[in-house]
């Protein structure tokens, strides 16, 4: 093929830059979709592809190719239009496709117009339907405009990153991201895991495919790996097969890395994979918590939150040395004005040096969705796809008021020096149960690494000069920095290679000062259901046989007997 010939694909990658540097604090992660997406275009030495990422390429610089492939997820929607329009403005001959999780959701919620300016939209895994959709444009054939796939990608068939991109790239990033697990067999209401075709269950990828990916990434130099799973335990056989894997590997190669993942709270019956995941170096877990109230997880049918002691659960985890960070909720039907302190509560009791909530919002194609426009309670904002903390897409039972009562009260206690102190000494406790493995490696919290990349932002600057600010002007705060840092210190002599957990107990806290500094009434964009509604329609007539989900019929009911259990409880507590 002559360079006259040479079809170019560029992958854009256009997050929301904003919620990139506010809510992660400056640490950038990589293009996952894009490093995937490009290993599967068949002879990609046919093909001149590049890699843009606007956080910090120019888009004015961005040259002209014949196709430029988007994706993104849910929040990046407005971030990807606007760079859309100014690329289509410089390359009017080009053709603009996208793909990725926001298409999904826009679909499902009957919105998929709002991508009208793209040539073309790709819906569902794209490993197969990519590259063929990029043979059939480089063959001219007429193409439709919505490309809709329901069929599952075989992970066991997957490829390796593509590598060009991989390596030229991968020093902006902090650490790597490696996708290893797809789907959940959870029920959760609220979550739009479930109903994506066939994800009801673990689609695995393999032990060697895993291994072979981290062990190039380690070579590279790469310290601190994020594992992307739905639920990396859900399949335990296969979890532990990973597990096995890597630590063989490690024996092998003496190559180190940390490892961070997200998986569920059942974890805690498992010491032996607990064990596990510890010699493969797991620094950090991401568990959806949600909340420390029974009947708000019963509505939403968090069925494995409930099955033991939430609090005890925890603390066995954290007591092999995980740092869990967890995902916390507000806004549940069954939450009562107490919510707010008896997350505190339940927080400090198990330790917990991490952990932000969020208001539930309901996710085009769930179950929650469905009940709420069901209910008439589903409401219309610029944010309506989730993913802002004060801006949701339903109304609360809850009053507003006492919604952002409880909210502004739990974070300024939860800012506090005291009681944040006594969660770090609750996580220290925790390692005095005997399971304390330590990590052998540097740990997923690298202090080092976050700051080389905040020098990158000027907006990151100013975040981590404002966050030594806070330390600073704060007697409390620095006060109790400094007992903290004596406390890890004293325990350190037990139970070695702590000073990480100070760090991200310290990283953690002073973030929850930036982020809710100032935090007033007029940050939510939230409304609750009108005065006099009919609380019959908690529970909607037609919830329960409106159910059209790609998943066995028998795991719908089990979901809906939760659910419909709880809501006609509260009904009748109404």
């Amino acid at each position: 093929m002559t360079q006259d010939t040479l079809r170019r694909i560029s992958f854009v990658h256009t997050p929301n830059s904003f919620l990139a540097e506010t809510q992660q604090y400056g640490a950038m992660f990589m293009p996952v979709w894009a490093y995937t997406l490009a290993a599967y275009v068949e002879e990609p030495e046919g093909y001149e592809m590049r890699l843009f990422d606007m956080r910090f390429d120019d888009v004015e610089e961005v040259p002209a190719a014949d196709l430029f492939v988007f994706s993104g997820v849910n929040q990046d929607y407005e971030s990807i239009v606007a760079t859309h329009a100014s690329l289509r403005e410089r390359h009017p001959r080009a053709t603009f496709v996208i793909g990725g999780p926001v298409t999904w959701s826009l679909n499902q919620a009957g919105e998929v117009s709002k991508l009208e300016m793209f040539d073309h939209v790709l819906i569902g895994d794209g490993e197969e339907s990519f590259p063929r959709f990029v043979k059939n444009f480089s063959g001219r054939a007429r193409l439709p405009k919505v490309v809709e796939n329901k069929v599952r990608f075989d992970v066991t068939r997957a490829r390796g990153f593509y590598r060009p991109f991989l390596d030229a790239t991968y020093r902006r990033y902090y650490g790597g991201v490696l996708e290893v697990s797809r789907g959940c067999p959870f029920l959760c209401e609220f979550c739009d895991i479930r109903v994506l075709p066939d994800n009801n269950r673990a689609h695995n990828f393999t032990a060697g495919h895993i291994v072979s990916e981290l062990d190039h990434m380690a070579r590279l130099g790469i310290k601190q790996v994020l594992f992307a799973a739905d639920n990396f335990i859900g399949d335990l056989r296969w979890a532990e097969e990973v597990l096995d894997a890597i630590i063989a590997w490690q024996d092998r190669t003496g190559l180190r890395v940390a490892l961070y993942t997200w998986l569920t709270i059942n974890v805690s019956k498992h010491p032996r994979l607990l064990k596990k995941l510890r010699l493969a170096n797991f620094d950090m877990l991401f568990i959806g918590v949600e909340s420390f109230s029974n009947n708000s997880l019963l509505e939403t049918a968090k069925v494995q939150n409930t099955a033991g002691d939430m609090i005890s659960a925890l603390q066995e985890i954290q007591s092999y040395g995980f740092a869990v960070v967890a995902g916390l909720i507000f806004g549940f039907d069954s939450d009562t004005p107490e919510a707010f302190d008896l997350t505190l509560e339940g927080m400090a009791r198990a330790g917990l040096i991490s952990g932000d909530p969020s208001l539930l919002t309901a996710l085009p194609g769930t179950p929650l969705f469905r009940r709420m426009k069901l209910s008439g309670r589903l409401r219309n904002n610029k944010n309506s796809l989730g993913g802002y903390k004060y801006c949701t897409n339903i109304r609360y039972l809850m009053p507003r008021e006492e919604m952002i009562r409880g909210y502004r009260s739990f974070v300024e206690r939860f800012c506090e020096g005291r009681y944040q102190f006594q969660r770090l000494r609750g996580f220290l406790d925790n390692l005095d149960r005997g399971n304390y493995t330590p990590l052998q490696s540097e740990g997923y919290g690298s202090l080092a690494k976050y700051v080389s990349m905040v020098f990158r932002s000027p907006r990151a600057v100013r975040m981590l000069a404002e966050r030594l600010v806070q330390i600073a002007v704060r007697p409390s705060v620095a006060w109790y920095a400094a007992r903290g840092l004596l406390l890890t210190l004293a325990r350190a002599r037990r139970h070695p290679r702590l000073f990480g957990v100070f760090q991200f107990w310290l990283f953690n806290w002073t973030n929850a000062m930036l982020k809710y500094e100032g935090l007033t009434d007029e940050d939510f964009d939230i409304e609750s259901v009108p005065e006099g509604f009919d609380r019959s329609l908690i529970l909607p007539e037609h919830y329960a046989d409106m159910a059209d989900e790609e998943i066995p019929q028998a795991k719908i009911a089990a979901q809906q007997r939760s659910t419909v259990g709880q809501l006609r409880r509260l009904t009748v507590m109404q």
